[in-house]
């Protein structure tokens, strides 16, 4: 029964329900308006979450259309976590169906880009690859070893220039607003420079590498994805700068030990 009791009251946080009023004890302050109050604070706090999250989305439509469709989503998306950190992943695809965004066909994208920041942002760290532990992996099974992205990466692919857009929905930004809707869509990268989140557009090879890597593809098939995109793509170039970078942080295979 208590379960059944707190199921319902959970869920009148976002649907109002007068059967749960009978399980509230009243007062001066009645229980109609105690499960409002409790209801005012949820809500709020969700919408809040997904204004922090997605800033730029929100600058891109305003606080009323933002504030709107959010009041939609957390109808059909209640949050099953007690983590606000959590709440929002949903955001992009509700955006992708939502009638009024239509004429928006880029925003689903640029949600999805915020969300991937998010992630990334809250992500585990990972220590720096030693690159002198390749030295013990026989040459010949290269091939075989399989790299490992650091837990903050994210890759997107879009058709649309987000980072375009990011750029120019960002505080204090004062540069031109002009976006060229003409030019290739943006393949991105989104990974953590010890606290700082860095989004970086991708080169084909580059994106098709990591994308096969981020997969559990082995170093072989993973550099055959990134020639077939880009067919002067450096491989030992790129791979030593993305350990440099820490992007890649780790690896295991034949021959090889992961520390």
């Amino acid at each position: 029964m208590l379960r059944e009791v707190q199921a319902a009251f959970a869920a009148a946080m976002i649907h109002d329900d007068p059967d749960v009023r009978v399980h509230v004890r009243g007062g001066r302050v009645s229980a109609e308006e105690r499960i409002a109050i409790y209801r005012h604070n949820v809500l709020s706090n969700l919408r809040g979450a997904l204004k922090d999250i997605f800033p730029v989305t929100r600058n891109i439509v305003g606080d009323a259309f933002f504030t709107h469709a959010a009041d939609q989503f957390i109808a059909v998306t209640p949050s099953r976590s007690g983590d606000l950190n959590r709440f929002g992943a949903g955001w992009p695809g509700f955006l992708a169906d939502y009638p009024h965004a239509m004429e928006l066909p880029y925003l689903p994208d640029v949600a999805r880009m915020e969300w991937a920041w998010h992630e990334s942002f809250h992500a585990h760290d990972a220590k720096p690859l030693d690159a002198t532990r390749l030295a013990g992996v026989p040459p010949d099974a290269y091939g075989g070893l399989r790299f490992k992205l650091q837990p903050a990466a994210r890759l997107l692919s879009s058709a649309y220039p987000l980072l375009r857009i990011w750029q120019v929905n960002q505080p204090g930004y004062t540069g031109s607003l002009e976006i060229d809707w003409q030019v290739a869509g943006d393949q991105l990268l989104v990974y953590r420079d010890d606290i700082n989140v860095l989004l970086r557009a991708m080169p084909p090879g580059g994106f098709r590498f990591l994308s096969a890597l981020s997969c559990g593809a082995p170093l072989a098939p993973a550099a055959e994805a990134a020639t077939s995109a880009d067919s002067q793509f450096d491989l030992q170039g790129f791979l030593i700068e993305s350990v440099q970078s820490g992007i890649i942080v780790d690896f295991e295979g034949d021959g090889a030990c992961s520390s």
